[in-house]
This record gives C-alpha cells, sequence and structure tokens, in this order.
C-alpha cells in the first residue's frame, strides 16, 4: 500500500469531546510520561453554505474489499460493535445504522492519513458511548490515541511519542484494552516501545517502566511486533478499582503475568515460546491464548490454540487436530464457557477454505465447519449475495481467509462475526450447529476499503464507471448503488494502473496493471476481458493506455518503451508511431479518431494525423501536467498539473495556453452541464486559496467552489477522480483504503 509522510497535528482551535478525565486511581511509580495533550479532531457538525451544502458523500458499492482485521462488539449495549481495518479507518455498526457500517474517520485527511490504520480498539461497557482506537499504519508514521464519548461521531486526539504498524504483520491482534472495573485506566501495547498505560481515559499515556521488555526479541521480514496481547482477569479486582492481574504477549514470545496491577511483572510459566500471542481471553479461572507461528497473514502459519488454568498453574494444549497451517482467534460463547470456537488461518494457500471449528467440552474434543472424514461436507450454507464478486469468478465464495480475529455476540449465541482479507462475515443461527444447517453471510454493507488507481466515467448511461485497484483487479459499475457481480479479469490483473474508454463507444475499454498479463481489453462493458501481450521487444513495466474515441485503436506505452504502440486489431499486431517519446501521457480526442494528445517532460505534442506527424505546441507548458481531451470541442485539451493548477490549450496546440484560477490540481475532470446552457462542469482535487479539497467550477475554470467540507475528507485522495458525463454533481474519486467516494447533489 501507498505510505505518506507525516504532518501536523491538527491545530484548529475546537470544542472536546470530553472523553478525558480525571482519575482517583493511583498510577505505579514506575512509569515515563509521553507528555501528550489531547486535541480535537471535529466539532459539532458545522452550518454548510455554499456548494459544500449541496453535496452528499458515500461510496460506489463495491461491499468490502479489503482486510478487516477485527470486530469489537460492546457488552453494556446490545447491537453496538465496531470493525477496525488495517488501511481502511474504524466502522460502526449500532441500532441506527440500520445493520449497516458507518465510517467514523472520515474528518481525517492526507495530513493524518496514518489514522486510517487501526491497530486496537476498546468500547466501555459501563458507558457504550465511550470509545478508543489507537490509530498508526505504518512504523514511519504518525500514531495517536483517538478519544470519543459520542460512538466515534467525533473523536479527541492524544498524540503518541512512537509510531505503530495497523497496516504491517501481525496487525489482526487488539493493542488496546480497557480495564473492565475502571473504565479510567487503558493498557496499550506498543510495536517498539514497550507497553504504556493511561489512567485518565486516554488523554495521556506513560510507559510502563517495570514492565521487562520491549516485545523486540524475535523479527520476521525485518518487522518487531513488541507487545502483541493484553487481558484483564475482572476476577482479579472489585468492580471501581483496577484489575490487579493482567496478562500480556510480547513479540519475544513470551508470556508475562502481573498480580499487583503493573506494579510488578513475572514470567508466565508454562508458556510456549515458540509462538506469537494474538488474542488473550479470561474466562472464569481459565485463560485462553491464540498463537501463531508467524506473523504474516498471508501464507501458511504454524501456531496453536491453549489453555492455562490461573489456580493450578496447569497448561493444556486444546489446538484442533487439523495441521499444515496456522490458527487465527478463538471466540467463547459467555453464555456457556465451554463452547469454544476457532478459526484456522493458512489452509486457503493450499487452495482450500479456511474453517471454523467448535467445541462443546472446552476444547477436549472439536469438529470443523466443513465436516465429513474427507473434509469435503459443508455444514454451513454460504450467502454471498451482498457483494457477489467474492466468488472470484469461481462459482462459489471462500467461507474465510486471513481470519485472524473472530467474535461472539454477547448477546446473541447465534452469531459470530469475522473478518476476512476481503469482507466480514457472520452467522445466524449458531446453535443449530449439529441440527441444522449453519447460515453464514456477508454482513458488509456500508464498510468500504478497496485501495483504488485509477477510475475512469463512461459516456453512457449503461456503464457509469470503470475502476482500477490494488489486489482485487477492478470493476464495471452499470449500478453505482449496486456491488457488481463480478471483477474486472475476475481478478487476474491483481494491481490495475490505468484503465481507458472509447468516448462515443463506451462498451470499449482498456487496463493495463500486473498479472497474468499486462493488457487487456473489452467491448463488451466490461463483461468479458481478452488478455493482450504487450509488443514483442518492449520490457519493464506493464505501462499505461488510451483508446481512440470510436473505439478502433488502443494506444500503449511504458517507462521503457520511449515510445507510442497502438492496435488496430485488440493486440494481435502492433506498431509504433515513428516518433519517440520519454515516459508520455495521452488523451485522445473525443470527437476524431486521428487527434492524439502527448504530453512528456519536453512538452505538448499533437497529431491530427492518425501519428504520421506530431506538432510541438509553441506555448509553455507547465511541469507534470496529465492532459485530459475536452467533451465539448475537438481539438481543445485540459492539462492538471499538482504545483501550477489547470490549463486550456485550443486548436489541436496551436492556441493560446489558458490558465484557469485555482492553485493546484493533483486531479481533474470534466463532468454533465448543470443545464444545457451551461458549460460542462470541472472537478478538481486540490487547493485554491491555500485550502486543501474537492473543488468545482461551474464557468470553466474562472472561479471554483470547495464541495467537500472538514467532515468528509477521506485520507489518502487525489490519485484519481472521474466525473459523471451524464449526471450534473455526480463524481468519483479513488482512495487508499477507503474504496471509492462519491459525491452527489442532495435531493
Amino acid at each position: 500500500m501507498k505510505k505518506r509522510t507525516l504532518a501536523a497535528l491538527l491545530a484548529a482551535a475546537m470544542v472536546m469531546s470530553g472523553c478525558g478525565g480525571n482519575t482517583e486511581s493511583p498510577a505505579p511509580a514506575d512509569t515515563q510520561d509521553n507528555g501528550g495533550t489531547e486535541q480535537s479532531a471535529e466539532t459539532e457538525e458545522p452550518e454548510l453554505s455554499g456548494a459544500a451544502a449541496e453535496y452528499e458523500w458515500g461510496n460506489v458499492q463495491i461491499v468490502g474489499g479489503g482486510y478487516t482485521t477485527g470486530i469489537i462488539y460492546n457488552k453494556g449495549e446490545e447491537g453496538l460493535v465496531y470493525a477496525k481495518t488495517d488501511i481502511g479507518g474504524l466502522y460502526r455498526m449500532d441500532k441506527n445504522t440500520g445493520g449497516k457500517w458507518k465510517p467514523l474517520t472520515d474528518m481525517f485527511g492526507n495530513d493524518h492519513y496514518s489514522y486510517y490504520g487501526i491497530e486496537g480498539v476498546a468500547t466501555d461497557a459501563k458507558s457504550p458511548n465511550k470509545v478508543y482506537a489507537l490509530v498508526g499504519m505504518y512504523s514511519n508514521m504518525e500514531a495517536a490515541v483517538l478519544c470519543s464519548d459520542d460512538y466515534g461521531d467525533h473523536w479527541n486526539i492524544t498524540p503518541l511519542e512512537f509510531n505503530m504498524g495497523g497496516n504491517e504483520p501481525h496487525r489482526q491482534a487488539n493493542r488496546l484494552e480497557l480495564d473492565p472495573h475502571d473504565s479510567s485506566v487503558l493498557y496499550l501495547g506498543s510495536r517498539h516501545d514497550g507497553l504504556w498505560v493511561s489512567r485518565d481515559s486516554g488523554a495521556s499515556f506513560t510507559k510502563v517502566a517495570s514492565f521487562p521488555t520491549d516485545g523486540k526479541g524475535y523479527s520476521e521480514d525485518g518487522y518487531t511486533f513488541g507487545v502483541t496481547a493484553i487481558a484483564f482477569d475482572p476476577a482479579s479486582s472489585a468492580d471501581g478499582e483496577p484489575c490487579r492481574t493482567i496478562y500480556v504477549g510480547t513479540g519475544d514470545r513470551v508470556m508475562y503475568v502481573t498480580h499487583d496491577a503493573g506494579e510488578t511483572w513475572e514470567v508466565l510459566e508454562g508458556a510456549p515460546k515458540s509462538f506469537l500471542a494474538s488474542h488473550i481471553y479470561v474466562q472464569g479461572e481459565n485463560v485462553y491464548f491464540a498463537f501463531t507461528g508467524e506473523a504474516n497473514p498471508y501464507r501458511p502459519i504454524k501456531g496453536a490454540i491453549r489453555k492455562y488454568n490461573s489456580v493450578t498453574g496447569e497448561w493444556t494444549d486444546i489446538t484442533p487436530d487439523d495441521t499444515g497451517h496456522g490458527w487465527g482467534d478463538i471466540a467463547i460463547d459467555p453464555k456457556d464457557p465451554d463452547t469454544l470456537y476457532v478459526s484456522s488461518m493458512g489452509r486457503y494457500k493450499a487452495n482450500e477454505d479456511d474453517n471454523i471449528f467448535r467445541s462443546t467440552d472446552g476444547g477436549a474434543t472439536w469438529e470443523g465447519i466443513f465436516g465429513g472424514a474427507d473434509d469435503t461436507e459443508r455444514l454451513f450454507s454460504l450467502d454471498y449475495s451482498a457483494a457477489p464478486w467474492l466468488d472470484w469468478g469461481r462459482g462459489n465464495a471462500m467461507l474465510g481467509w486471513m481470519m485472524g480475529d473472530i467474535e461472539i455476540n454477547p448477546f446473541d449465541s447465534n452469531e459470530i462475526m469475522y473478518g476476512t482479507g476481503a469482507t466480514i462475515f457472520h452467522t445466524t443461527n449458531l446453535t443449530e450447529w449439529g441440527k441444522e444447517t449453519i447460515n453464514v453471510e456477508v454482513k458488509c454493507e456500508g464498510l468500504e476499503e478497496t485501495a483504488v488507481n485509477v477510475v475512469k466515467a463512461a459516456n453512457s448511461d449503461e456503464i457509469r464507471l470503470y475502476s482500477g485497484m490494488w489486489d482485487i483487479d477492478g470493476f464495471t459499475h452499470r449500478d453505482v448503488d449496486k456491488a457488481p457481480s463480478h471483477m474486472n479479469g475476475n481478478g487476474f490483473m491483481t494491481k490495475t494502473l490505468s484503465i481507458a474508454c472509447a468516448y462515443n463507444a463506451p462498451e470499449v475499454a482498456a487496463r493495463t496493471g500486473e498479472g497474468n498479463l499486462p493488457i487487456s481489453i473489452t467491448r463488451d462493458g466490461g463483461e468479458t476481458w481478452k488478455d493482450v501481450k504487450k509488443p514483442k521487444d518492449v520490457g519493464g513495466d506493464c505501462g499505461t493506455v488510451e483508446v481512440s474515441c470510436n473505439g478502433n485503436i488502443i494506444y500503449w506505452t511504458n517507462t521503457s518503451a520511449a515510445a507510442i504502440y497502438y492496435t488496430k486489431d485488440d493486440g494481435d499486431t502492433w506498431e509504433r508511431f515513428e516518433k519517440a517519446f520519454a515516459s508520455p501521457k495521452m488523451a485522445a480526442d473525443c470527437f476524431n479518431e486521428d487527434i492524439l494528445y502527448v504530453y512528456t517532460g519536453t512538452g505538448m505534442y499533437v497529431t491530427s494525423d492518425g501519428g504520421k506527424t506530431f506538432s510541438n505546441s509553441d506555448q509553455f507548458i507547465p511541469d507534470g501536467c496529465i492532459p485530459t481531451a475536452s467533451p465539448e470541442k475537438e481539438g481543445d485539451v485540459w492539462l492538471n498539473t499538482a504545483m501550477g493548477g489547470v490549463y486550456l490549450l485550443t486548436d489541436c496546440g496551436k492556441g493560446t495556453l489558458q490558465r484557469k484560477n485555482i492553485q493546484s490540481a493533483k486531479a481533474f475532470a470534466i463532468g454533465a452541464a448543470k443545464d444545457e446552457n451551461s458549460p460542462m462542469t470541472l472537478y478538481a482535487i486540490g487547493t485554491n486559496d491555500d485550502v486543501a479539497g474537492v473543488w468545482r467550477s461551474l464557468d470553466s475554470g474562472d472561479t471554483w467552489e470547495r464541495i467537500n467540507d472538514d467532515s468528509h475528507q477521506f485520507g489518502a485522495i487525489g490519485g484519481s477522480l472521474a466525473a459523471d458525463l451524464r449526471t450534473y454533481g455526480q463524481i468519483y474519486f479513488g482512495t487508499n483504503g477507503r474504496g471509492i467516494i462519491m459525491g452527489r447533489i442532495r435531493k
């Protein structure tokens, strides 16, 4: 995934939501203050005016698409549950969301993209309105604890002096835990700097200097893992007093325990020393550990499930007899502590589904939800109709993979919810195991977590949008409010880097990316794709593609070619223009098949005769331009640049270069006009008057209005932008983790 640089913390003076507070709980003497101060991330919703008041924001529907690393139920309010993701932020489901997930971190923009990597979540059973999130995406980016007393709708920020790794290996762990008896006490497991504690409801954190390790004794692929798991023993203190017994797992593969609320620590004798603890649960006198042998969730990993009796000190290996892979998590039915569920991790690498196992005798015996002697009988039904693309074109979706966290609903023993590498599943009749088929369904509506490289709007009422992504190829949306039936090419292009479609024949599109073959072409609006080889003797990357206005010519180039190639027979043969170009950016005219605009570092070139000759515009062209052909007039091309704004070049490069009144435009798009008497609408992601945002112009770029607001910033944006060519005001832009954002005019 992309990485963003650090930025200054939010500095605007705002009304704080007040989740911090004083506490009478004494802090251990051996602590070190982090010196952090709380800042507010958002005030009460401002009264919007101007263009921003016209807009409502949501997502083009994909439903999931990324790794949900944790599910966190509140034990005090039925129906309240949170989902943490590795790059898509934090989500909430409750009685007010209609069974869908609500994003809670959209107020953070590019400057705080790190906050979309969620390392831990703690929700208060006594005061369910209070929730805390440990955020920080990579070990070279900022980290913080977000605190809220209104279910995550608004946040206070407690900056941390160390970094985290929400999109790094072993991210299925939950590194933030709230004391069940004293709600002012939070323990935080850092990745590099040991164990930390807050005794003022997250307003500040201090390092627990008495804790014996920073947890960096084991490394994998260059990563260390610090403190990996924390669990309180509720029976170790009275209500209102901090728990005295706390269990902690570390990246040293050593388990620790304190019996005096963190004053002293000792090694938990008998614990295995060849595993990393992902999760620890205390149930009465039994303590359950879910161990993994390796941290990387993508490969088969060994692991174990262990039970520790805190009274006798006895350890019991309760790992299901199913070898060749690792283990993700364990869930304990709060209404029947002898009923346990565990998730496997790594079976999918052998083209098998991962599995869920159940024990009704405390782990002595297990049965998999894949049953039968040959492990093929399905004891469950799987409904993925909410995201039909999940079958990857195989005709059946997987039960799960990367199932690093499964949780049972504390109010309903029929429901387990768990995240996978692409969605969230839940059960609806779990207690009927052994009596009838268990129903498993997608439970991911409202949660969008794709990393989007490119979006392209089609000039059609039938095909609205083409997209290209990391990990899951991309999609063709005929209805932006409905998840597509399949991915482009069913996922075989693992990273799509460019996509283009014909302006007058929108069912013709081409894309490039990593996978089976670098180029793929459709002539039926994304229903089927033809994989195409690059031109012979051209090495290097997969390059970029463009399509002529009527769809008869596919253009291709890459950084190694120093030329533009074209095909008129869908890649069976390739030819090249005589004119050499170094890393060109291309745009095909919307009206004339013979016109192609080409920008290089040396200027703007235009051919009006199908590539026989190219003219170099005499105009001064700013560095870093991206060309977009005008849908209003033949021969006109728009240029946007992240440094110099937006320009219009007319008459096939012979006219005057007109600079438009916007500071910078990392991305640019042209959409439907407001009415028949208005010019087409321009959109840009960039800055104007030193304010970053999403901008709109109704007068061909003379004036611009910001259409998003501070509550809708969506993290890393600016890499791609498209505007609907048939519906006024409707735009789409890609994010690095929040899917395809869609803005619409309010009805």
